[in-house]
C-alpha cells in the first residue's frame, strides 16, 4: 500500500518597517519594526501558489522579472524601472485580489523602542533565548509575533500540525533553520526555514501583505496625502486582510490625519494599561540621564 501523504499548515513570515523615516504622528519614533505573518491551510496554500506562480510567468515573460519585490514595484526600481505607474499598481491589484481568493489569516506584530517603555517591558532587553536578543526591538516583535502565532494555531484544532515555518531570508542566510523552544508541538522539529522569495514564492505574498500594510500606515501616520496615497488605500482596502489580532476602523479621506490617527492610538494605549504621555517622556529622561 502506497504511504498517505499528510499535507500540513505552512506559515510565511516577513518583516517591514521605515528605517531612517519620521512621520508626522507623535507616537513615530523613527524606528518601527514590524513582522507579518500568514496561515495557510493545506488547500489555501495550494490555491495560493498556483496563483502566484500563474503571475509570476505572465509578468517574467513580459519584464523578464525574477521576484515580486513590492517596494522594488512601487518606486520603479530594477527590473520595474522602465514600467509605467498604471502598470505598476495594477500587479497590487492583482495581489490584492489573489489574497481576497481565501482570505487566510494575518497576524501583525509591530513594536518601536517607545513601546517596549510604553509597555513596561523595558526589563525584557536583558533576555537572549533561542537567538532572540531582546534588546533589539525587531527581535522581540518576531518573537511576539511567534507567541501570536502559536496561540491561534493552538486555540484552532482545525490546522494540522507540525506546520511549516518559513521566514524571509536576511535575519538569518537562506536555507538555514533557527530551533524556537516555544514552537514544540507546533512546527516540525520546533524550527523555522530561513528562505530565498525567488525559492519560495509565497514569500512574495507575505512580502505583499507586509509592504502594503506598513505603507497603509505611513500614509495614514502624515497629513499630506496624495493622489498615489489614495489609489493605494483604494487597493489595500479592497484586498480587505484578514488580521486577526488588529481592529478595522473606517477612513475619511476628507479628514483623516496624523493627529486622528494619533488619537485612536492614544485610546487603544488607555485601554491597554500603557503609560501615559507624561509618564513615558520622564522615563526617557530619566533612561537618558542616567547614560
Amino acid at each position: 500500500m502506497a504511504p498517505i501523504l499528510r499535507m500540513s499548515t505552512t506559515i510565511y513570515i516577513d518583516d517591514t518597517g521605515t528605517p531612517s523615516q519620521k512621520s508626522k504622528s507623535k507616537y513615530d519614533s523613527g524606528d518601527w519594526s514590524t513582522w507579518s505573518c500568514i496561515i495557510l491551510k493545506p488547500e489555501y496554500k495550494l490555491i495560493y501558489e498556483q496563483k502566484a506562480k500563474d503571475l509570476f510567468e505572465e509578468y517574467n515573460k513580459i519584464y523578464g522579472i525574477k521576484e515580486f519585490h513590492f517596494t522594488e514595484i512601487l518606486s520603479g526600481k530594477k527590473p520595474f524601472r522602465k514600467v509605467s505607474l498604471d502598470d505598476r499598481l495594477e500587479i497590487f491589484f492583482k495581489f490584492a485580489k489573489l489574497y481576497r481568493l481565501c482570505h487566510a489569516p494575518i497576524i501583525v506584530q509591530s513594536l518601536t523602542s517607545d513601546d517596549m517603555v510604553r509597555n513596561k517591558m523595558p526589563y525584557l532587553k536583558y533576555l537572549k533565548v533561542d537567538n532572540f536578543d531582546f534588546s533589539k526591538h525587531s527581535d522581540m516583535a518576531l518573537w511576539f509575533l511567534l507567541e501570536k502565532t502559536v496561540k491561534h494555531l493552538r486555540e484552532n484544532p482545525d490546522y494540522p500540525l507540525l506546520s511549516k515555518i518559513f521566514i524571509d531570508e536576511g535575519r538569518q542566510k537562506p536555507n538555514t533553520t533557527q530551533k524556537i523552544n516555544i514552537l514544540e508541538g507546533v512546527s516540525e522539529k520546533s524550527e523555522i526555514k530561513y528562505v530565498s522569495s525567488k525559492d519560495e514564492i509565497l514569500i512574495q505574498l507575505i512580502d505583499f501583505i507586509a509592504f502594503s500594510l506598513n505603507r497603509m500606515r505611513w500614509i495614514l501616520m502624515n497629513n499630506k496625502k496624495s493622489k498615489l496615497d489614495f489609489e493605494l488605500l483604494r487597493i489595500i482596502s479592497y484586498a480587505n486582510f484578514d488580521i486577526i489580532n488588529l481592529e478595522k476602523i473606517e477612513y475619511d479621506k476628507t479628514s483623516n490625519s496624523s493627529e486622528d490617527y494619533d488619537k485612536y492610538l492614544r485610546k487603544t494605549y488607555d485601554k491597554n494599561g500603557n503609560l501615559s504621555d507624561s509618564d513615558l517622556e520622564k522615563i526617557k529622561e530619566k533612561m537618558k540621564s542616567s547614560l
